[in-house]
């Protein structure tokens, strides 16, 4: 695992992600400013994260319980899932690592060292379509954007869809005897 070495805009405090109910467009704000734009492809299984600078950042399944953040070729995230649930799953960035667990009120994440809170995540009552975050240090937007894929799209970080492909028939296997 190889991670791009850029900087990458911290959050410090409080900001939030909103989105309009069934809308595939979410906005990351911290007071009034847009921090970034995020887009769900559903056709590919993909989001895609655009920085208030144009930096544009793929949040794509790299298998079972997998997302990673791509800029162009380089990883620069990733979030693996750590429990059968997933109700822990383990964030990694240039600079940056920590676990993402969900807490006994429905709707409640944190972000954890060891076991020390250094974030909480809290959804709405019944959607991720606003989901508030408050950090303690500053945590990178690309790990929140990967927080945020897993937990407003908790069926695409889970099964890698877009991973599949479909099985060859049948006439595509060749038995081979010796020498050929």
């Amino acid at each position: 695992m190889t991670y791009r070495l850029s900087r990458f805009p911290t959050v410090v405090g409080d900001c939030r992600f909103e989105s309009a109910f069934l809308s595939n467009r979410w906005r990351l704000l911290q007071e009034r400013k847009v921090l970034a734009e995020l887009q769900r492809v559903p056709t590919r299984h993909t989001s895609l994260l655009r920085l208030a600078d144009g930096t544009l950042v793929e949040l794509r399944p790299a298998g079972w319980g997998t997302v990673v953040a791509m800029q162009g070729e380089a990883e620069v995230g990733r979030v693996v899932r750590r429990s059968w649930w997933g109700r822990r799953w383990h964030l990694t960035g240039p600079a940056f690592g920590c676990e993402l667990v969900s807490d006994p009120i429905p709707r409640r994440w944190s972000l954890r060292f060891g076991t020390q809170s250094v974030g909480r995540l809290s959804g709405g009552l019944l959607t991720y379509n606003h989901l508030g975050i408050h950090t303690d240090l500053a945590v990178p937007v690309v790990s929140l954007a990967l927080a945020w894929h897993v937990l407003a799209r908790p069926w695409e970080a889970a099964a890698a869809p877009g991973a599949l492909v479909p099985a060859p028939s049948p006439a595509a296997y060749r038995l081979v005897g010796p020498g050929g």
